[in-house]
């Protein structure tokens, strides 16, 4: 345990003050925080005495003459520290001895795009990783791969604002939104030992309901999203969602509790930005190995298994509503289930199940499970097509007031 010293700071310490970044927030000097760094020489006691004085400490860059040679990181040093006799090992030794000295360096001019993909093929860690911004070699400050995910999301929101003051109605708007964030057939026909169908209808305006189909390193990633509201913030959201359930799959994020948790805390604090109370239930499901590992609050997910027995999963406990407190971790938790072949997955909004009759009954959850039943053995196009055509027989000529999104996964 390390204890507090009268005057705990080394000679060859520089504290440095966070300066508010005039740069135009679309390259990396936006990011910059500058913050305490020490010399190579600089001992390992020393340097574990200023992560103690400060909590919010995660990483220390290390500088010989302002030119980065490295970086120390908290949880890589406090184990230095838990080891026996650690710090009558080590404690005197130079911080040079155990730094990383390969870390990620990037200049400051650099897009928000470009950095995104350099730091993906090169990071080692996690999605918290800090990386150092440089200037022609030198040393501008520290930014991490969070404040990187955040600054691509408020740059697309800002995108999207502008293209928005071009756009006479916000149907345009729709259009263009649903061309981003809905997968492509021809992506979907790529995935082998699955068949794929979706369907997606904004009630009026810009819709609030999301749903994305992703794969990386052997991973299926089937993701679905239910915005409060309708209209332009309600699309910000999703596209907001969209965006760093993207990035943190790129980013090679296993964790299902850390990625919620991440999708929560920048859509949490792009929402307050925004000043708009928004929040919206979201569901993610990780196909690998005839499973399905399920995470998050959403509607109850439809299993309905070869032959035509249908199993309900309550998420009501696996996560929480998005966006409304800063950290879900404690409300999130996964539950794992087989998916073998003839089975069928059925996410949807609901929109679909609280569609209304001309006697202002709903659809309801027990109509969708019999048709997704019924239709068992048919492809995933076609239990789709039975889903839609029946609701909308249900309804018939009433007017659908609020979004539908379905997505039909069957096990081949």
């Amino acid at each position: 345990m390390l204890e507090p010293l009268e005057n705990p700071i080394p000679h060859n310490v520089t504290f440095l003050q966070k300066l508010p970044c005039q740069q135009k927030f679309e390259t990396l000097s936006a990011l910059a925080v500058q913050c305490t760094s020490i010399d190579p020489k600089c001992t390992v006691e020393a340097v574990g005495r200023l992560f103690l004085s400060d909590p919010e400490l995660q990483a220390i860059p290390v500088l010989y003459h302002e030119t980065p040679i490295g970086i120390v990181y908290r949880h890589q040093l406090m184990d230095i520290f838990l080891r026996p006799f650690g710090r009558d090992l080590h404690g005197k030794k130079p911080i040079s001895q155990f730094m990383d000295c390969k870390p990620l360096l990037v200049e400051e001019n650099t897009s928000l795009q470009n950095a995104s993909q350099y730091i993906t093929r090169n990071m080692r860690l996690s999605a918290t990783q800090d990386f150092i911004i440089i200037r022609k070699g030198q040393y501008v400050g520290m930014g991490t791969v969070m404040d990187l995910l955040e600054a691509m999301t408020t740059l697309q929101i800002n995108q999207l604002r502008a293209e928005n003051t071009r756009l006479s109605a916000e149907v345009e708007v729709t259009q263009r939104l649903q061309q981003m964030l809905l997968p492509k057939e021809d992506e979907l026909k790529q995935i082998s030992s699955l068949d794929i169908a979706s369907f997606i209808r904004p009630a009026a305006e810009v819709g609030g309901d999301y749903y994305d189909v992703l794969c990386h390193d052997n991973r299926i990633i089937f993701s679905m999203g239910d915005v409060t509201g309708h209209g332009l913030e309600s699309g910000m959201v999703m596209l907001m969602a969209q965006a760093v359930v993207r990035a943190l799959l790129i980013h090679n994020e296993t964790d299902q509790v850390k990625f919620l948790n991440t999708l929560n805390h920048v859509i949490y604090d792009n929402v307050k930005r925004m000043n708009c109370e928004k929040n919206l239930t979201f569901v993610l499901v990780d196909y690998q190995e005839d499973f399905l590992r399920i995470i998050g609050q959403h509607e109850k997910i439809i299993i309905v298994r070869a032959g035509g027995q249908v199993e309900l999963i309550d998420t009501t406990r696996l996560g929480f509503p998005m966006g409304l407190i800063e950290d879900i971790t404690e409300f999130t938790k996964q539950a794992q289930i087989p998916f073998n072949s003839g089975d069928t997955l059925v996410l949807y909004t609901d929109g679909i199940t609280e569609a209304q009759n001309k006697d202002k009954k709903l659809y309801g959850l027990k109509r969708l499970c019999e048709i997704a039943s019924h239709h068992w053995f048919r492809s995933a196009q076609e239990i789709k097509l039975a889903i839609v055509n029946d609701v909308y027989r249900y309804v018939g000529s009433q007017r659908i007031f609020d979004d539908m999104a379905l997505l039909v996964v069957k096990h081949q």
